[in-house]
């Protein structure tokens, strides 16, 4: 397996420009500009359920005739305007596609970027993708058009040339999300089948547990929303293991596989996978284990507290066995309904932390948790302790655990809830 340093973006990015109004699809080109010499090279995208790769995306590569390679970044910024950006782009997709369609792909995608800035502002005509698709024989539905996340202002006018593609029969993704000008509006609006996730954020994820709740929570909504996720830039396991506990659909990165201008579909990365989805399988075992852990030592002191508050319904004295741990926040009582039938009882040790810019917050009297995990999860299972996931706390913005358990007192059902602090691990 291939473990070098991921380039950077511009040097992944080859196409940042759109066709225009002035030329249809050519032949196969001679792959040649200004004297570079132009080849693609295609990085794999993988299904984390397969274990294989499902696409690939077109990136271009340019030599001088010495040998010498040039960046791409330097090869796209040589256009002094935008016709001969586009002849350029023109000439780069055209490479991609002829030389992906002639290698043994299978069902496989290509994945070309086309930057929405370009295609707004250059009013390209509509007939060269269709032009190259047929001269090329790459089936329309293999193609996946990449939108480069960038600001656009005319949002209109994007979403007719969206629609074009659809109607040739393309798939459309959304590229660098998560980075720059992305936002969740553009989601809504191009309802993309693709979401590609920029790499910055699966570095972050890779390093913060708080930037990893981030990334699982976009991967749900971008799901919820209809569009598969590829998290791409993945450079180690560990990143790898972030991204396929976040649910993520597809994989990309150098961690994988880099760039080659020789497809290989018979190389199997079923084993790969099967060892990361072990790996994924174990720490999602391990983080339980912490948890059940983390809270093992405080289940007496919850116990002797919910005896208490059964025998004698003095739920402040039965809160203060658990003040001996110093890790509680508080504690509260809710009903079946789940309102809050007492006030926030505090710990000692936590009053002095108390931010008194959540002074809104901090009361709960007759608020209603219902809807919390930590109380419908009790009443389903009475008297069995039950431990929440690490979450933020709506009475002081901080990580917490809730220990609850439903207990029934002179015929009235009752949840015993202890918030206690979570640090970041």
């Amino acid at each position: 397996m291939l473990k070098t340093a991921q380039p950077s973006r511009d040097d992944q990015r080859a196409l940042t420009c759109v066709p225009g109004p002035y030329a249809l699809a050519q032949p196969m080109p001679d792959g040649r500009y200004r004297g570079l010499s132009l080849t693609s090279h295609f990085q794999p995208i993988f299904s984390i359920a397969h274990g294989r790769a499902v696409g690939y995306e077109g990136l271009i590569r340019a030599q001088h005739a010495d040998g010498t390679a040039q960046s791409p970044a330097a090869l796209l910024a040589m256009p002094s305007n935008g016709r001969e950006c586009l002849a350029l782009d023109r000439t780069c997709r055209s490479l991609h596609v002829h030389n992906f369609a002639k290698q043994d792909t299978g069902q496989a995608w290509l994945f070309l970027n086309l930057n929405s800035q370009y295609l707004v502002s250059e009013q390209p005509d509509i007939g060269f993708t269709r032009n190259l698709l047929q001269a090329s024989g790459l089936s329309p539905h293999r193609l996946v058009i990449e939108i480069i996340e960038s600001e656009v202002s005319d949002q209109a006018q994007l979403k007719r040339f969206v629609s074009h593609f659809r109607q040739l029969g393309c798939l459309i993704a959304i590229d660098d999300f998560g980075a720059g000008h992305s936002n969740f509006d553009r989601i809504w609006d191009l309802e993309p089948d693709i979401v590609k996730i920029d790499r910055r954020l699966i570095q972050d994820a890779g390093n913060s547990r708080r930037v990893e709740r981030i990334l699982t929570g976009m991967v749900s909504l971008l799901h919820e929303a209809g569009s598969l996720v590829v998290v791409e830039g993945v450079e180690s396991e560990h990143e790898a293991l972030v991204a396929i506990a976040a649910n993520a659909d597809m994989l990309q990165g150098f961690y994988f596989a880099r760039p080659q201008a020789q497809i290989n579909p018979g190389q199997s990365f079923a084993t790969t996978f099967d060892s990361l989805l072990r790996g994924q399988q174990w720490q999602s075992v391990k983080r339980s284990a912490d948890l059940r852990h983390y809270v093992r030592e405080i289940e007496a002191l919850f116990q002797q507290a919910v005896a208490s508050f059964a025998a004698n319904q003095q739920f402040e004295h039965s809160s203060s066995f658990l003040f001996n741990d110093p890790r509680t926040a508080r504690c509260y009582l809710l009903n079946e309904a789940g309102y809050q039938v007492s006030r926030n009882v505090h710990s000692p040790h936590e009053q002095p932390q108390m931010n008194a810019r959540f002074a809104p917050l901090l009361c709960g009297d007759n608020a209603n948790w219902s809807h919390k995990h930590y109380h419908y999860r009790a009443l389903k299972q009475p008297g069995v302790i039950q431990i929440s996931r690490p979450y933020l706390s709506i009475a002081d913005s901080r990580m917490c655990i809730t220990v609850s358990q439903t207990i029934k007192v002179g015929g009235t059902l009752y949840v015993f809830c202890c918030d206690l602090d979570w640090q970041e691990q």
